[in-house]
Formats: C-alpha cells, sequence, structure tokens
C-alpha cells in the first residue's frame, strides 16, 4: 500500500492509505491563497451592492470550493457587523443519484446548516425536488417511459436530456424563483455561484466562453439569471490545493465543511477514478486522474458503462451499490427489445384514432424492473444491518467510514413513489389485479422474495416502426367504460367521510368521478402512504386483492386522498381510466393476448396519410399526450 496523504508546507494530513496526493512545490500554497482571497473580494463586494448569493451546490470538488469561498465572504462582512441580505445554499436531488454521493452531499449539508447556525450566518439550505410524476421510478415504472441513451438524446443535430431538465434544472429554477421571493424588496438581484472552469474541457471552455462567464463579474445566463463563475480560472491542481489547505490545522480561515467530509470527498474521486488520484503541481504529471464525474446511476446517455460508478464497486466499501450497475446495464441491454414494448398508443387525434407504436415499455417489463429495485432496497436494509452488527461485535473496525455505513444507503421504491406507480398501473389495461405495485413491493419487504437482475448483451439497435392509426372513437361505444367514477364509494362515503359536503367529484369536462383534490401537482401523502404500506397492506390484504379488478386500487387513492391530482388535470386522468378500460374490454371481447392484441392493433391500423385526410384540416389537428403532467 502506498500512503495516501497531502504534505503542505510541513503540515501532514492522513487521508487514505492506497494512493497519494503530492504537492511538491510548497509556493503553490500561497497562490491558491492569492487565487482565494481574490475570489472572496469579488463576492463580498457583490453582497454589500446588495445581492444575495445563492450557491449551486452538487457536493463535487468545484462546488465544493466554491461553496467554502462564498461562505467566507459571507463570514467576513457578518463579523465587520455590515448588514447583507439572505442567501441560500440550493441542491438537488434527482432521486436516483449515485448513493454515495447522495450520502456525501447529506452530510455535507447538515455540516453547513450547522455552520451557518453557529455562526449566525444569514443562509440557509435548500434542496430542489423533481416532481413525483417526473421521477423516474415513476416515470418509467408507472408510465412506461423510455430511457433516456445516446442514440435517443439528440434532436436536430443538438443533444437535448429531457431527463436533466425535469430532474434537475426545473426544480432548481421553481426553488430559485420561490427564494427570490423571500428576498426584501429594496435587495438586489440574487446571483448564483457556480463551480465551472475553464480547464475542465475544451467543450466545457467553449461553452462558458460563449456565455461570457467570468470570475470577476455576473452575467446573464440563458434563463435570464444572474449568474457568477467564482472559480472559472481555476485549475484542477487549485481547487485540490484549496480541499487540502481548508482542511489544514493552519488553514488561514474556519471551513464550513468538516475535514472528516473532505476526506470522503476525496475519497470518492479516488474511488471513482479506479483506485488513483495524483494531483501534481506543475506543468508536467497526470491532471486529470481526480476528475471522477458522479450523476444519475440509472444514466444511460453516457455510453455502454457507467465509469466512475464501475471503478467504485471494485472496492469493499462501494461494493453495496454493485446491484444498481448491474440495474443501469440491465436498461441499456434492453433498450431495443421491441418484445418488452407495447403498441398500445398515448395520443389520440381529434379524428379518435390513436397511434399505434412501440414508445412504451409494456407492463410486464414494468412490473418485472419494479421487482428488480424493490429487491435492490431490500438487499440493502440487509446488508445496512448486518454492517451494524458487525461494527457492533467488532467483527469490523468501529471508523467514521463504517458507521456511514450501519445506514440503508439508498431507498428508491419509497412508499409515496410506489403510491403513485400503483396509481398508473391500476389502470393499465392489463393489470391483472387492484394494488399492482403495492403487492410487489409487500412479497419482496415483507415476504421475503427476491428477484435477481439478469446480465446479457445489448440487443442491436433496430428501427421503431410507425403502424399507423387505431379507431378508438367513443371508449363506450361498444362496452360501457365508467373511468374513475366508483358507485360504491358513492354509496359509503356519507358514512365514511360524513365531513365532505360531495360523496363524489366531477371531471374538469363534467364527468362524475370519485371523490379526490387537487394540488399543483400530482402528489401522495408520504405519511399515509407509509401507513397504508408498510402497516395496513398485509398479506391478508393482498391476498384478498387478487380478486378485486385493478381500477378499484386507483379510485382507493384518489377517495382516501393519499393521491391528489394535479389541478385542472382530473379530465385527463379520467380519460386515461377509460383508455384502460376499453382495451381492456377489448382484449377480453376478442380474447386476445397481449402480443395478440399487438397484432390486431397493427392489422387494424390505417396509414398517417389516411388518418391526415380523416381531419378537416391537418394543421387542426389536436393530439395530447394522456400521461402528461401539469407544467
Amino acid at each position: 500500500m502506498v500512503d495516501f496523504s497531502i504534505t503542505l508546507t510541513g503540515a501532514f494530513l492522513p487521508v487514505r492509505d492506497d494512493v497519494r496526493l503530492c504537492f511538491l512545490e510548497h509556493i503553490v500554497f500561497d497562490e491558491i491563497i492569492e487565487k482565494v482571497e481574490n475570489s472572496i473580494a469579488v463576492l463580498i463586494q457583490l453582497i454589500e451592492a446588495g445581492h444575495s448569493i445563492a450557491v449551486a451546490y452538487s457536493g463535487g470538488k468545484d462546488s465544493s470550493a466554491v461553496l467554502i469561498i462564498v461562505l467566507e465572504a459571507i463570514r467576513r462582512i457578518a463579523m465587520s457587523g455590515r448588514s447583507q441580505p439572505n442567501h441560500f445554499l440550493l441542491s438537488a436531488d434527482t432521486a436516483v443519484e449515485n448513493p454515495s454521493q447522495t450520502s456525501h452531499l447529506e452530510l455535507v449539508l447538515t455540516e453547513v446548516e450547522e455552520y451557518a447556525a453557529q455562526t449566525g450566518l444569514p443562509v440557509s439550505v435548500h434542496v430542489a425536488h423533481p416532481t413525483l410524476a417526473a421521477q423516474f421510478v415513476v416515470s418509467t415504472i408507472g408510465r412506461g417511459t423510455l430511457i433516456r441513451t445516446a442514440e435517443n438524446s439528440t434532436y436536430k443535430g443538438k443533444r437535448v436530456r429531457p431527463c436533466s431538465s425535469s430532474w434537475k434544472i426545473e426544480p432548481q429554477e421553481r426553488l430559485r424563483k420561490k427564494l427570490e421571493s423571500m428576498v426584501p424588496i429594496e435587495g438586489r438581484e440574487t446571483i448564483t455561484a457556480i463551480g465551472t472552469r475553464f480547464e475542465e474541457s475544451p467543450s466545457r471552455k467553449s461553452a462558458m466562453v460563449k456565455r461570457g462567464e467570468s470570475a470577476i463579474r455576473p452575467v446573464r445566463s440563458a434563463n435570464g439569471n444572474l449568474t457568477i463563475s467564482p472559480i472559472a480560472d481555476w485549475t484542477l491542481d487549485d481547487v485540490w490545493m484549496m480541499a487540502a489547505m481548508i482542511t489544514n490545522a493552519s488553514a488561514p480561515f474556519p471551513s464550513p465543511i468538516s475535514q472528516r467530509s473532505m476526506e470522503r470527498m476525496m475519497n470518492l474521486y479516488r474511488a471513482g477514478s479506479g483506485g488513483t488520484c495524483g494531483v501534481i503541481v506543475g506543468e508536467t504529471g497526470n491532471r486529470d486522474a481526480c476528475g471522477a464525474r458522479f450523476g444519475c446511476f440509472v444514466c444511460c446517455v453516457s455510453g455502454t458503462k457507467d465509469q466512475s460508478l464501475s471503478a467504485q464497486i471494485q472496492e469493499p466499501e462501494y461494493a453495496y451499490m454493485a446491484g444498481l450497475n448491474r440495474f443501469r446495464n440491465y436498461l441499456l441491454a434492453i433498450q431495443w427489445d421491441l418484445n418488452r414494448r407495447e403498441l398500445v398508443g398515448r395520443t389520440i387525434s381529434d379524428a379518435g384514432y390513436m397511434k399505434v407504436q412501440a414508445d412504451t415499455l409494456s407492463l410486464e417489463e414494468r412490473l418485472r424492473l419494479l421487482r428488480y429495485l424493490c429487491t435492490l432496497d431490500a438487499v440493502e436494509v440487509d446488508r445496512a444491518e448486518q454492517m451494524e452488527a458487525d461494527v457492533a461485535s467488532g467483527r469490523v473496525p468501529d471508523t467514521p467510514q463504517n458507521r456511514e455505513l450501519c445506514s440503508p444507503q439508498f431507498e428508491f421504491v419509497t412508499p409515496q413513489r410506489l403510491v403513485a406507480i400503483d396509481f398508473m398501473l391500476s389502470m393499465h389495461h392489463y393489470a391483472a389485479s387492484a394494488f399492482p405495485a403495492v403487492s410487489i413491493w409487500h412479497e419482496i419487504h415483507v415476504l421475503g422474495r427476491r428477484y435477481e437482475i439478469p446480465e446479457f448483451e445489448p440487443f442491436q439497435k433496430v428501427p421503431i416502426e410507425m403502424h399507423g392509426w387505431y379507431r378508438v372513437g367513443a371508449f363506450n361505444a361498444e362496452v360501457p367504460v365508467d373511468g374513475l367514477r366508483d358507485y360504491h364509494a358513492e354509496q359509503w362515503n356519507q358514512y365514511r367521510h360524513p365531513e365532505r359536503l360531495s360523496l363524489h367529484a366531477q371531471s374538469t369536462d363534467g364527468e362524475r368521478m370519485v371523490y379526490f383534490e387537487e394540488t399543483d401537482l400530482l402528489d401522495v401523502d408520504a405519511e399515509a402512504a407509509c401507513a397504508f404500506v408498510t402497516c395496513t397492506f398485509d398479506t391478508a390484504y393482498m391476498l384478498r386483492c387478487q380478486h378485486v379488478p385493478a381500477i378499484e386500487s386507483a379510485r382507493f387513492w384518489l377517495n382516501e386522498t393519499i393521491l391528489t391530482l394535479p389541478k385542472s388535470m382530473s379530465a385527463r386522468y379520467n380519460e386515461m381510466a377509460k383508455r384502460g378500460q376499453y382495451f381492456a374490454n377489448l382484449a377480453e371481447r376478442l380474447n386476445l393476448t397481449p402480443r395478440e392484441l399487438d397484432q390486431h392493433l397493427i392489422r387494424n391500423a390505417i396509414s398517417n396519410k389516411e388518418h391526415l385526410a380523416l381531419l378537416e384540416k391537418p394543421n387542426t389537428e389536436v393530439q395530447f399526450d394522456l400521461f402528461a403532467e401539469a407544467a
């Protein structure tokens, strides 16, 4: 083993024992102090001019450097007794981040909150979350949305990542607007401090230059917000030198991030770089070894392999994420297996036709993915309990790192997300019985069933054929459908919920529905969901539900107000339920299996040209996504 340590101006800070961070010229120590002081001076001027500073924090090395600089500027103003506005630390939780990075981020955010409280700084910590409907497990498992890959992430020659927009950018923008309203009216515009650097890569430098990013003056971003890049001109060596300096006993100012968290961050980069993390100060040497990138564990845009995650899981302390890597590789492997998709479309035209194209995952595949993720969650709980027992018994060393691993590092199918998934699946035309998703969760977490993720070679890319349009017309033309109306609830709500003004509700288009309540976006009461999933829904309940139609659980979630609909979207969801009932009735009447139903749709579909001819005018065609969420 090679000693992993940081040596600067005679100080010694042990970090790990299997790699080395070498700083060869102590004169660079003075240079990084000068760069830090210059950045602090710029920020102090902006704050004293009345600007609030919002730090965009990811938990990585660059944003950590920016965080430390900004908080030091705020601290110095506070120490001087001068007034200043409120400032914000903004972070984003996509709900599918690399768990080791998420755990590190959460610990740092807690440290910053405690630091701000102890020092009396006007700094608050906020985390942006994607809407429930947009989150990966709800969107992909509940709605069958296809994953984003390198092949389907370009449009007209430009790279597009809807997942990045809906999981990070849009939630952060919503949070930013909310926080700006907290700044006094007389205050000046909030400036977001970001950790971009020109040296990161040629493409990053080009984009930064195009945007006019600067370390000394705020610039207007594409979305109209002011941003500043305090470390824009720093090198990778500068970033790591600051990390070493700030955790040293002779640091020039206190750090809001603890030594343990800095060590953890360094270890993450080391593990993500394949066990090597040599930063050589000077003009020669490896400049990129500590530049590992961490992202969503389900991200398939990066290619055939998640380099950082694959490297991490080779080490015992990160081996708990091996299953996540298998899940990600499975998603990538099946993307072109069209047998795992279904042809029942999501769009309806004014002519009463539905598109027939394999653009959503089949119910069978969605349930399979749910089983895999629930298994990973359950196995992680088992691992954490075993680690806690091993630490308590002395079988493994009682270290800060091992104590952190005594808690589950992830839970992707939470009760809240599970209810949203169950609501969506309950309206699917092939859902066999009520509570399809909750039953799977119970089977795995309570009854102990486990599902192993298979490994196989990826399917080759194939063209996705547009088969045409299938005539639907009125959903109740042949067999009556009642959507989300619940006759049983209408009868008994007067006794079960006497406080309600009505026994039922009406959709936005005037149809009678089961009682429901609305919020700005689709939402699930997390506490009520947890109580039902973990307590109420026992094995006897699950067995009784095997004989209850699936649509009943969708109505249940609404009637009990555990799930609330987006405002003005009730007609859309009612239409989704009718759609599921229509195709379930069609398959039953024609005695068709899922594969046979697909063939029936293909045989009876009209061409796109014929469909356009049925519309009054081509430019009046109105299509809508039955599964789209409120903006």
